[in-house]
């Protein structure tokens, strides 16, 4: 049994929306922003959104031709052979793979927000429980999962925009926020970093090009207008934190742990602070089977091809991915149960730290896509002298690359200094899981060919 082309351009969408996760991007990532911007943050994520839409460039024009379950597995494996896009493949794999522990950590962390005045309930129990909980989801119809992501990431997004216009009514506006400011353009550079590490996930519709009912113009489209409107959301509603704390407090804005719990109850009370607590909670939760679900699909495509066993690529009856589901939320339940009997860290430090790890294997699949676009149009564009098209994937490796070294050095605290050595680890395993494999591939990529229009340089 084979996946099906069932989905609609909304449920594509959905699965981008769901992975990027723009509420809880919002709530948590935003304070790391401000540690080296200051006041600028929004400005931090108007050049975020411009440099994401270069590495987006990559993913956009490759899935114009490949529909693949894949994601950068196939579109790099068409543009650069096998071996490139293994490797793209099994970096992402890790990403999508571990970003179901960062969500069902972020749960947890939400979970005892809400519940600490009535009892004290070990975070743990909440992640374990939403973990079933998202597991049945993985497993059933992808077309269910899909419609229930969207639903709430909507319902989340219009939450914070709803406590954003609160705080703007309250607070006097400023065209500060979008200046460079104290911080310099030394300040800006360093936030950027934690400015594109907030749109991870943006390409998450691309797992679904064996599913979606029109591919070359569905996944394109989610990519684009995932960016689009995280950009745009997370330039507003930064905007209103930094206004909400205010420019002469910007020092509160970067110790908070959750900046949108702290201003709902500052401008909203107790009411309105449970209710975008419960938005962010459940956005943690449609990020975990949004990431399960594409970690899914490309462990799937790895035993379809031959570097896992052939058991990894069957489907159940409800067209999902079998084997490879089990496997994903298993090594997922074993980390978090794992990490909870260590208890030397609180979930939203683990969070943090799974985070971090994502962050490292995702630069690399986004640098080798700018390559990938290069090398399968670099030739054909500057022939019919679109120049301006080798651009965007130049950028996106450069900043891919700047986004990775920054996070290695200078050299960070513990833990942190040790996940690049976790990094390497996993990578030199897919290199053993690729020697053992033969390098011998079943499948032919050009039966994953959606459109001929890119052949001619498009």
């Amino acid at each position: 049994m084979k996946l099906q082309r069932k989905l609609s351009r909304a449920e594509t969408l959905a699965l981008s929306m769901a992975v990027i996760a723009m509420m809880v991007g919002a709530s948590l990532n935003t304070p790391f922003v401000a540690k080296s911007a200051g006041t600028s943050v929004p400005l931090v994520f108007i050049i975020s959104t411009i440099g994401i839409l270069c590495i987006a460039h990559s993913f956009i024009r490759l899935s114009r031709i490949v529909g693949h379950a894949g994601s950068v597995y196939g579109l790099i494996r068409y543009a650069q052979g096998p071996t490139a896009g293994f490797f793209a493949g099994w970096a992402l794999l890790m990403t999508y793979g571990i970003f179901v522990s960062a969500a069902l950590f972020g749960f947890g962390y939400f979970a005892t927000l809400l519940t600490e005045s009535v009892g004290a309930i070990p975070w743990w129990v909440f992640s374990l429980a939403s973990g079933a909980i998202v597991w049945i989801f993985v497993y059933r119809d992808i077309k269910i999962s899909a419609r229930v992501m969207l639903a709430i990431e909507i319902f989340a997004i219009l939450l914070l925009i709803i406590v954003a216009v609160i705080i703007l009514r309250s607070q006097p506006a400023s065209l500060e926020p979008f200046k460079v400011g104290d911080a310099g353009w030394t300040g800006i550079s360093q936030a950027l970093v934690f400015g594109l590490l907030t749109f991870i996930g943006f390409e998450a519709a691309a797992s679904l090009g064996e599913e979606s009912k029109n591919p070359s113009s569905d996944i394109p489209f989610a990519i684009l207008s995932t960016v689009l409107l995280a950009g745009a959301f997370f330039t507003f509603i930064s905007y209103a934190q930094t206004i909400g704390y205010g420019l002469d407090k910007v020092a509160d804005f970067q110790a908070s742990s959750s900046p949108t719990h702290d201003l709902s109850m500052r401008f909203g009370g107790q009411a309105l602070t449970a209710l975008v607590t419960t938005g962010a909670l459940i956005s943690t939760f449609a990020m975990a089977i949004g990431s399960g679900s594409a970690a899914a699909r490309l462990l799937l495509t790895f035993g379809r091809d031959g570097y896992l066993p052939q058991s990894m690529a069957t489907v159940n009856a409800f067209g999902s991915p079998k084997l490879a589901t089990h496997l994903i939320m298993l090594l997922n339940a074993i980390l978090i149960i794992g990490l909870a009997a260590a208890g030397n860290y609180g979930p939203f430090d683990l969070y943090g730290f799974t985070g971090v790890i994502a962050t490292l294997t995702v630069l690399i699949a986004y640098a080798m896509m700018g390559f990938g676009e290069l090398k399968h149009f670099a030739a054909s564009d500057m022939a019919n002298g679109r120049f301006h098209r080798i651009i965007p994937p130049v950028i996106g490796i450069l900043l891919s690359a700047y986004a990775l070294l920054a996070n290695v050095y200078p050299v960070p605290n513990p833990p942190f200094n040790y996940f690049p050595y976790v990094v390497l680890a996993y990578m030199a395993l897919g290199g053993v899981i690729w020697l053992a494999s033969g390098r011998q591939e079943r499948g032919q990529i050009n039966d994953y060919v959606v459109s001929a229009e890119g052949t001619k340089g498009e």
